[in-house]
């Protein structure tokens, strides 16, 4: 689902960027840790702050990313144009991401399944294409944030079968990730770390 016009230039602003770097990337470090490999996607890369983060604050080596809007994408191959050695970003569909099984050593996610009518597809799509033993890094936008009244006025969110923070850990459990950590803001906001479950391991 694209941001609207209030979203878009919320998510397009210095301020948002300055969070997102001092605040929001550093509860996912500490739930997380350090990466579990050099080969990193991001979810919804929007003008492409989040692929300046995973290069410079968490080491990724290179980082594959996408997003729904199309002027979004061009904004952020404009943005990492001296790293394009280091960085791919394309227009896809987090319920169908263009890449192949066992791709990637982390999967980013900086608030954006909030907006998947079906979110439920996207978690399966993130297990298919990190390795076993994989981390998926996720901030995420709770159903309480979404239902409140000046929310509904101010953003168009989905409104089907949103989750709150344990309906969202239990999906992730249910799409073969086990949970590694979680912290949330109140009811409005939480942050997950995830991990590939490696199901060969498990049968030996």
């Amino acid at each position: 689902m694209l941001l609207n016009r209030f979203e878009r230039a919320l998510m397009n602003n210095p301020v948002r960027a300055a969070v997102q770097r001092g605040f929001e990337a550093h509860r996912m470090e500490q739930l997380g840790g350090a990466l579990p490999g050099p080969r990193v996607l991001e979810m919804g890369c929007g003008r492409g702050v989040g692929i300046d983060i995973l290069l410079d604050r968490f080491g990724a080596q290179s980082v594959d990313a996408f997003d729904l809007d199309p002027e979004m994408v061009l904004m952020a191959r404009r943005r990492q144009a001296g790293r394009s050695r280091r960085v791919r970003v394309w227009t896809g569909d987090a319920t169908a991401i263009d890449a192949a099984d066992d791709s990637y050593d982390a999967v980013f996610d900086f608030g954006i399944i909030h907006h998947i009518p079906d979110w439920r597809s996207a978690l399966r799509e993130v297990h298919r294409v990190l390795r076993p033993g994989g981390r998926f890094y996720a901030e995420e936008v709770l159903v309480a944030f979404i239902e409140h009244p000046v929310a509904r006025r101010l953003f168009d969110h989905p409104t089907s079968e949103r989750f709150d923070r344990q309906q969202f850990a239990a999906a992730v459990e249910v799409a073969g990730f086990s949970l590694v950590g979680s912290r949330a803001m109140g009811a409005w906001f939480a942050w997950f770390v995830a991990e590939k479950r490696d199901v060969s391991s498990e049968e030996v």
